[in-house]
């Protein structure tokens, strides 16, 4: 009974802000008779010691920061010509104008060798008709430690999650979280460039005992050009499976080509990205949804001007995407979809593979489209940044489901601490 009591008395005593308490001011407990003298003092010694170490005495450097986001999106999706999202609309649920609030909280711990990340989002929707308040995730949660130390060579080993896009370069894949190990090697030259490789397996899904693996190998700044080139693969399709539903879901093998050319225009002084990729899915085959054709191709070109360090900086990028209905697993899609409000899959009625099997007329999924993405960023403080993004997309292939578009406008309020 006395150590359930010690238990709560210490959560209660992880509620008080340490700010708020002086060095030299006692510690304020409720007294009450449930709590008895020996927990008090308990109590005080605990909350005393975490007090007393310091960043120096745990031997490294910690960091706290954080975000906080309003947002609003307004969607327009139209099916065959009838409208798929509001009211008067097969769902109604899916509201054309959509607020959100959104809290990212960042601890950053790093040593001469080691370090460790972790990110952790709360995102609901706004709206007190709502009472959502459960939509809480883990983005980032990772350690890592250095292997190699050289001059102009290094190479780090990491631990846990993160978005595969914070690490892989693509604007249509990796839009999903990669739990497993990292390896990441770099090494500069003077001349010829700077060649770098990150590669590591990760786990798909635990309950099928599956696990996949993904590289990307580039040279940044070739032979002090501002070109650059990367080349990356991925593959899910590592087990075999007897249920066909599972099988389509995994059947990715994919590799990407992508080439830039950075510069600076001295008439401009902002820095000028130029950017294409080309992706294959080897292991797509021809089914029913597909009219027994591969659509296993997915590419995108595009520019991006400015970079956002300091008050009164902005950036903008513009990217074309044509994307087909086998190129990319429509878990890890990272590019501007479709839409979907009714949730349908690609290869079942539902998205989450359950519902039969679709047909070519009612295959949808977040892929087979073809589009453009603009975003414009602004920071008119230290601290507040303003993101604002329009996409628009169509059918990839009119063939292939039905005759859908779709367009996106997004702004965001950032306050960054």
């Amino acid at each position: 009974m006395k150590l359930q009591i010690s238990v709560a008395a210490l959560m209660m005593a992880t509620l008080w802000s340490p700010s708020s308490l002086a060095a030299d001011e006692p510690v304020v407990v409720d007294t009450s008779p449930f709590i008895d003298q020996q927990d008090i003092e308990a109590l005080r010694d605990w909350i005393a010691t975490k007090r007393q170490v310091s960043i120096r005495q745990i031997g490294g450097d910690l960091s706290l920061s954080g975000e906080i986001r309003t947002e609003f999106q307004a969607s327009e999706e139209e099916q065959n010509g009838k409208r798929m999202r509001g009211p008067n609309s097969p769902h109604p649920n899916r509201p054309t104008n959509a607020f959100d609030v959104e809290v990212n909280l960042m601890l950053d711990y790093r040593t001469d060798n080691t370090w460790g990340s972790i990110k952790l989002e709360f995102d609901n929707d706004a709206g007190n008709n709502l009472n959502i308040f459960d939509n809480i995730s883990v983005e980032r949660a990772y350690y890592g430690f250095r292997l190699i130390n050289k001059d102009v060579f290094t190479t780090d080993m990491e631990l846990g999650r993160r978005n595969f896009g914070t690490v892989f370069d693509s604007r249509v894949q990796f839009g999903s979280f990669m739990d497993g190990i990292l390896l990441r090697m770099d090494y500069a030259t003077e001349k010829a460039g700077d060649p770098y490789l990150r590669a590591g397996p990760f786990l798909i899904n635990e309950k099928f005992n599956q696990y996949g693996w993904v590289a990307e190998l580039g040279v940044l700044n070739i032979f002090d050009s501002g070109l650059y080139a990367k080349y990356s693969i991925i593959d899910w399709d590592t087990k075999t499976f007897t249920n066909p539903v599972i099988s389509q879901l995994y059947r990715f093998l994919n590799s990407q080509w992508t080439v830039g050319y950075k510069f600076v225009p001295s008439w401009l002084k902002q820095t000028v990205t130029i950017y294409g990729a080309y992706l294959t899915n080897h292991r797509a085959q021809g089914v029913v949804q597909t009219r027994g054709e591969l659509q296993n191709h997915a590419w995108y070109a595009g520019f991006s001007i400015g970079k956002v360090r300091k008050q009164w900086d902005w950036s903008v990028d513009l990217n074309y995407q044509f994307v087909q209905a086998q190129s990319v697993p429509l878990f890890d899609v990272s590019g501007i979809g479709k839409g979907n409000a009714a949730g349908v899959g690609f290869y079942t009625v539902k998205a989450d593979g359950s519902g039969g099997f679709t047909t070519a007329e009612t295959a949808f999924g977040r892929t087979n489209y073809q589009g453009l993405a603009a975003e414009l960023l602004f920071l008119a403080t230290d601290n507040i940044t303003v993101l604002q993004s329009f996409s628009i997309s169509k059918n990839a292939d009119k063939n292939i489901g039905p005759n859908t578009h779709f367009n996106q406008y997004e702004i965001e309020v950032i306050y960054a601490f």
